[in-house]
């Protein structure tokens, strides 16, 4: 009874904190208002548009500014305003959709695209509005935002001078680990995306195992900046039978080059725990060779198993 009791405090507390939230929301152009005067036929619940000059168009007192205003700002605006035709109106505003603060989220997120927010809000919330971190995404989210006017209040306000999105310079570029985000800490923790904010998720770089491997291919190093030889090979699955480990090769890049610089490692004593578990780092290639006799002579066994489990089954027949 009194965990029921706390979680009904709670929930009145969370929407009681979301009602206050809306009224504070600064009205932009593209947002939907409802505006209901009580006992007022000239005033019906119909949603009305903000215009991209900020204005709506109302009975009795004709266009007004919404933008740039708050839902208690508008509510005491329009009262003031009706006391000429209605005594002691009671005016109440709703908003019924959101137009008027987008943000882009674009690279590697399940849903990218453009997303609008009531108010500012923390960078985990609008990655998860662009439901969460694709499997591909990189260590990397940088944050682009335009300078904009603050209210003593801290609220997103706008300029409607035009019918323009407003005026904005040159973006402050943030960037954002990934691992931060995850774990709520750092840069993450205190970055605070605004409207016309755009934020890019950089995609995952690659290593690469080839050769005598049971997985060969690339594999995502996610928000790592490298893996060692032993966890690419986990990731390939570990070596073939067929491997000749100790002549294993490490093919890497030169910086601002296209060529490839081979270096031998011996992953034989690496996989026995005496050799140099070096780092693998993004583009690099490791190489498991063949041992093109034993590959043959594995062949060869396998052949043999087969053509026995033949003949013995057929002896049964």
């Amino acid at each position: 009874m009194v965990i029921r009791t706390i979680a009904l405090v709670l929930l009145i507390c969370f929407q009681y904190a979301i009602a206050q939230d809306r009224r504070s929301y600064i009205i932009g152009p593209g947002d939907e208002i409802s505006i209901h005067v009580l006992d007022s036929t000239d005033f019906p619940d119909k949603p009305l548009r903000v215009d991209p000059d900020g204005q709506i168009a109302l009975p009795l007192i004709g266009r007004t500014q919404a933008a740039g205003k708050s839902v208690a700002e508008i509510e005491t605006d329009l009262t003031d305003r009706l006391r000429t035709y209605i005594v002691s109106p009671q005016v109440s505003v709703n908003i019924t959709d959101f137009g008027s603060q987008p943000v882009t989220v674009l690279g590697q997120v399940v849903a990218p695209g453009v997303y609008q927010l009531s108010g500012a809000k923390p960078l985990s919330q609008v990655i998860a509005m662009a439901k969460g971190l694709a499997p591909d995404a990189g260590g990397k989210i940088t944050v682009a935002s335009h300078a904009r006017e603050m209210s003593a209040k801290g609220a997103f306000r706008l300029s409607f001078n035009s019918a323009d999105a407003p005026e904005v310079g040159d973006p402050v570029v943030t960037e954002v680990s990934v691992a931060d985000l995850l774990s709520s800490s750092g840069t993450a923790a205190a970055t605070i995306i605004h409207p016309y904010d755009v934020i890019t998720v950089s995609k995952s770089q690659l290593i690469y195992v080839i050769g005598e491997v049971h997985k060969a291919g690339g594999f995502v190093l996610g928000n790592r900046q490298s893996v060692s030889v032993l966890e690419a090979i986990s990731m390939a699955e570990g070596t073939l039978p067929s491997a000749l480990p100790q002549h294993a090769k490490l093919l890497r890049r030169e910086a601002n080059s296209e060529q490839r610089v081979e270096t031998p490692i011996d992953l034989k004593s690496i996989l026995a725990g005496k050799g140099d578990n070096m780092l693998l780092y993004p583009d690099d290639i490791l190489i498991v060779p063949k041992n093109a006799i034993r590959a043959v002579g594995l062949r060869s066994i396998e052949a043999a198993i087969a053509l026995g489990t033949g003949i013995a089954i057929w002896g049964r027949f």
